[in-house]
């Protein structure tokens, strides 16, 4: 078995990213049954790919998403675009970054069928299984070790938790599969003449939350109506200034010692919650 070239340099999260929070989870539909294919595309078969695993990973998000089988030629033209995006040749890229690029990209190429925004969630969320249960894939990122390997090759299943880190990255998507969280990996690891077919899938024991080698930030797909594109991205943008302001005035409020300045940032983080929650409906609403 060749030795797995990882591509993933860090998630590359921003302040600007939407955050997906409880509003949105609860208005976010199912998309289909839990054991139906999902769709994976093996980077290993490309020589000039084997550090896309960003790439080939958000795009399988995308196709989970859409029930769209992209072409070679469509994985191999996203990923020649990543190299103007101050991506190197020869080295990996940013979660972030390739999951904006395959968003943009397919509203450009394929907004015709439906328009897709992404979001950003913490591993940390208590609802991620539910996200996961209602047929979202998510892509994030590891820390790949020989122990973890080893583990999950013996039986498709990983059994541990507690892994480490290292200095390399390796981007990957996590689906609900037949009832069980499930890893879904672009790299096999070896050569293959089929470069879509029969990928690495093995089911987590454990919680993301509780891998210690998965980092904190996961991306997801969402699909939105052309029509509401401008309004969404309006309130999103809104809805990320709010959140942040709440978090940071809960910060201030363990800070100081002034209690009268205490109760004044629990008043504004309390109307805060009430834009927020008038933001979702909007947001459900629209979706």
């Amino acid at each position: 078995m060749e030795e797995i070239i990882y591509g993933c340099l860090w998630i590359g999260e921003e302040n600007t990213d939407y955050l997906l929070c409880d509003g949105d989870i609860d208005s976010l539909p199912n998309l289909y049954k839990q054991n139906e294919t999902r769709f994976e595309y093996n980077q290993a078969n490309q020589s000039r790919s084997k550090v896309s695993c960003t790439i080939f990973s958000a795009m399988g998000m995308v196709s989970d998403l859409m029930d769209y089988e992209f072409s070679l030629d469509e994985l191999k033209e996203v990923d020649e675009l990543s190299y103007g995006k101050w991506r190197i040749r020869g080295q990996g890229w940013y979660v972030k970054s390739a999951v904006d690029l395959v968003c943009k990209w397919w509203n450009e190429k394929h907004g015709d069928l439906w328009k897709i925004a992404y979001y950003r969630i913490s591993k940390f969320s208590e609802r991620l299984d539910e996200i996961l249960e209602k047929g979202y894939t998510i892509n994030g990122n590891f820390c790949p070790t020989g122990e973890y390997s080893a583990d999950y090759r013996k039986d498709a299943i990983l059994d541990w938790y507690d892994f480490g880190t290292n200095k390399n990255g390796h981007a990957i998507d996590i689906i609900w599969n037949n009832g069980k969280r499930s890893v879904k990996d672009s790299y096999k690891g070896r050569k293959t003449s089929d470069w879509k077919k029969d990928c690495n899938r093995y089911e987590l024991k454990h919680k993301v939350s509780e891998l210690t080698n998965y980092w904190t930030w996961f991306y997801l797909f969402t699909k939105v109506a052309e029509d509401n594109l401008e309004r969404v991205k309006e309130l999103n943008e809104f809805k990320t200034l709010i959140l942040q302001t709440i978090d940071n005035n809960s910060k201030m409020r363990h800070l100081t010692e002034d209690t009268t300045y205490q109760n004044k940032l629990h008043t504004m983080n309390e109307s805060n919650r009430a834009k927020l929650e008038d933001i979702n409906i909007q947001l459900k609403k629209l979706s």
